[in-house]
């Protein structure tokens, strides 16, 4: 668990009341406005994935969240990234895109990917991700979005 300002930034449980809220979040930013039911937000990995929140140090509301995904031995893809409206542009979506871009490297990625709103591509480029192929539409919003990755960099030991 990591400790700024007023904030921490920690892994929650599936499960868990912190992670219940965070699930709200994203229901409320993400579905709601598509008329789409709360229990379709839930995927197949959804238990199996990382959690991570950023929540308020005293009354421990979630205000910022990110979920990490292991596609494979040596690829993770970061999903469902969302803010608090107030909270926005205050640097906790940056500090979730940096801690979970951390634990993947650390879990042995040579590779991370998102998918991105289009008007979100800015953002995640200015953290090393790029655009792969062309822009689509979710399957589940309609909202129209496009892959990015960020190669890890591995340093080689030379004896």
């Amino acid at each position: 668990m990591l400790e700024t300002r007023n904030y921490q930034l920690k892994f929650v449980e599936y499960g868990s009341l912190e992670y219940e809220q965070a699930a709200q979040l994203r229901y409320r930013l993400f579905y709601q406005e598509h008329g789409i039911r709360f229990e379709s937000i839930f995927d197949s990995q959804e238990k199996q994935n990382l959690h991570l929140a950023i929540t308020t140090k005293t009354q421990y509301q979630v205000l910022a969240y990110g979920r990490l995904d292991r596609k494979s031995s040596d690829e993770f893809q970061i999903c469902q990234m969302v803010v608090e409206p107030e909270y926005q542009r205050q640097g906790l979506g940056t500090l979730i895109l940096k801690a979970l871009t951390k634990v993947a490297t650390n879990k042995g990625a040579s590779l991370v990917t998102l998918n991105a709103r289009v008007t979100k591509i800015e953002f995640y480029q200015r953290y090393g991700f790029e655009p792969i192929g062309g822009v689509f539409a979710s399957s589940s919003t309609g909202v129209p979005h496009i892959k990015m990755q960020k190669p890890i960099l591995r340093s080689l030991l030379v004896i």
